[in-house]
């Protein structure tokens, strides 16, 4: 058998039937996380709020983050209306699209089994659970590193031509760049593979199909390369100040305390058995290309963390590849020779079983907290869901104050609080705005939401001090307001709202 030839009698420990129950499956998966969408009392966070902002006004790019997670969520305001649900509900059904290109890739890699069992890791990853029920960046960015690996899958066994392989590769990541960043981590393990895997007989990807691939990328990637470049580089600008680098800890703790968060975005049993691609990929052709699509991931933000810090989310483009590779492993694709015909060891079977069945409960547990909005009685005295209340009120404080004071300006205290009180007062006539007190933009509201002065005109301005903030101008009126929201059990929001003229 060739290197690059696939079993042509796979023994298959399922029926067809096998298909049909995974898809019921991950559908039903992902109907239960839409519903707790529909039900539960859990606000937009700040970034969803921001996103939709933007979501307002089309373009190419924004002030932190390329488009693509704004022109998702414009399409479903046009489908659905500007409700939460709609806000959040594309993320449900991209994590779900994301499975099926897992279940295809991993068949095609080690077989249907294989497939199946990629798709259901991957439906049941807690990260992913947790980012089906908030809109992020990472939601469709993790669709295109994986529609990626299906083009070098496809290549790797002959199932799609080399060529045409690798511009779709280059596409798909490059359209993930119009979601974020981190997918040159694709690029780049495009390239280690090239590199890596060069000299062998039958080469996974041939430097001039790598090239290929490089054109599609910057062709696909271009309406945001070409924004960054017409606005000062602001967004690239952004992804710097986010590394932190120039306040180094160079603390070995912080990367020994990424590398365990990890295995609350895996799920602790998938990460242990996920951490066999070492082995495999010693004697596993496929193994031997996947690990470099995975693995540099966690090294870079395990240096990452060491430097400054790195939030455990940020390695999530890792999970694509180590998904495929786990479900080739559970279905018993481990030989030498590539050979697939043996039939699943029960040891293996029996740990997939166990992997699932403790994210399955994960997955459980955050549909309840979803849908309650709410820890219930393991919730910390921090809660960390008390960032997601409370917003609704702040708004009906402010609304009577507008209402009595003839006003229709509000100055917030950060970009935070500007952004949910923008999504708020969504249908209502309302400035929503921030003080760049030094003018130099560093958000998006202080660049394209910031104060500026109109004569007589009535506004109230929000702080978190009794006393008037700093803002020169303003004619102050009376002393402030105050709005009290009680958002966890031990914790309230305390506002002040300040009346004056302009």
């Amino acid at each position: 058998m060739k290197a690059n030839d696939q079993p042509t009698s796979v023994k298959q420990p399922f029926s067809l039937g096998a298909d049909h129950l995974t898809l019921l499956l991950i559908l039903v998966i992902t109907a239960l996380r839409t519903a707790a969408l529909a039900i539960s009392p859990l606000e937009l966070g700040v970034d969803e709020a921001q996103y939709w902002l933007w979501s307002k006004t089309l373009d190419f790019g924004y002030f932190t983050k390329p488009p693509m997670v704004a022109w998702i969520i414009g399409a479903s305001h046009w489908l659905f209306g500007q409700h939460v649900m709609a806000v959040r509900l594309p993320a449900c059904w991209l994590n779900f699209a994301t499975a099926l290109v897992l279940w295809q890739t991993a068949t095609w890699l080690y077989g249907r089994n294989a497939g199946r069992w990629a798709s259901l890791l991957w439906i049941s990853l807690p990260a992913v659970g947790l980012g089906s029920f908030l809109i992020s960046t990472d939601t469709p960015l993790l669709l295109c590193i994986s529609l990626a690996l299906l083009a070098v899958a496809g290549s790797s066994c002959n199932k799609i031509p080399p060529t045409r392989a690798m511009i779709y590769a280059g596409l798909a990541l490059g359209v993930g760049m119009l979601t974020k960043y981190a997918a040159l981590y694709g690029l780049f393990g495009l390239l280690l593979i090239w590199a890596i895997g060069r000299h062998q007989p039958v080469p996974i990807i041939r430097g001039k199909h790598l090239l290929l691939a490089l054109v599609a990328f910057l062709i696909a990637a271009s309406p945001n390369l070409v924004w960054n470049i017409a606005h000062d580089f602001s967004t690239m600008r952004h992804l710097g100040d986010n590394a932190n680098l120039a306040k180094r800890t160079n603390d070995l703790t912080e990367s020994l305390i990424f590398l365990i968060s990890q295995a609350g975005v895996a799920g602790p049993l998938v990460f242990v058995l996920m951490s066999g691609i070492f082995i495999a990929a010693r004697h596993e052709r496929h193994a031997g290309w996947l690990i470099w699509m995975a693995v540099p991931v966690l090294v870079l933000m395990s240096l990452q963390a060491y430097l400054s810090e790195a939030n455990a989310n940020w390695a999530m483009t890792a999970y694509p590849a180590l998904c495929v590779w786990l479900g080739g492993w559970i279905a018993g694709y481990t030989t030498k020779d590539n050979n697939a015909d043996k039939k699943p060891s029960k040891t293996r079977i029996w740990a997939g079983y166990g992997a699932f069945g403790v994210n399955a409960a994960l997955a459980i547990v955050l549909l309840i907290i979803t849908m309650a909005g709410s820890l219930g009685p393991v919730t910390p005295a921090s809660d960390p869901l008390r960032r997601l209340r409370g917003w609704h009120q702040l708004a009906g404080d402010l609304e009577r104050h507008l209402f009595a004071h003839e006003a229709a300006r509000i100055i917030a205290d950060r970009r935070a609080t500007a952004s949910l009180l923008s999504w708020h007062f969504r249908n209502k006539e309302v400035t929503i705005m921030v003080h760049d007190a030094d003018g130099k933009p560093s958000n998006h509201f202080e660049a394209s939401h910031s104060w500026k002065r109109i004569a007589g005109s009535p506004v109230l301005v929000l702080s978190g001090s009794i006393d008037a903030p700093p803002i020169p101008g303003i004619n102050w009126q009376g002393p402030p307001s105050r709005s009290l929201t009680t958002i966890s059990k031990n914790q309230v929001r305390n506002f002040y709202i300040h009346f004056g003229f302009e």
